[in-house]
């Protein structure tokens, strides 16, 4: 398993407390939680775009 690094991020306070309250009601574990469910979505809408780029790169 590779090993993984704390990172840091800053983030509105009315985002916070939208995690939160789903967070409280239950839908998500914790913020931790929360973060990496919505980074793995944002890098699978994501990944085909950056396929498709470097396979256009490559073919120059």
């Amino acid at each position: 398993m590779t090993r993984q690094k704390p990172i840091s991020i800053k983030i509105p306070d009315q985002i916070l407390i939208l995690i939160d309250n789903f967070v409280r009601l239950e839908q998500y574990e914790s913020r931790s939680h929360f973060l990496r469910i919505a980074i793995e979505e944002l890098l699978k809408q994501e990944l085909g775009t950056w396929e498709k780029l470097v396979n256009q790169i490559s073919e120059k």
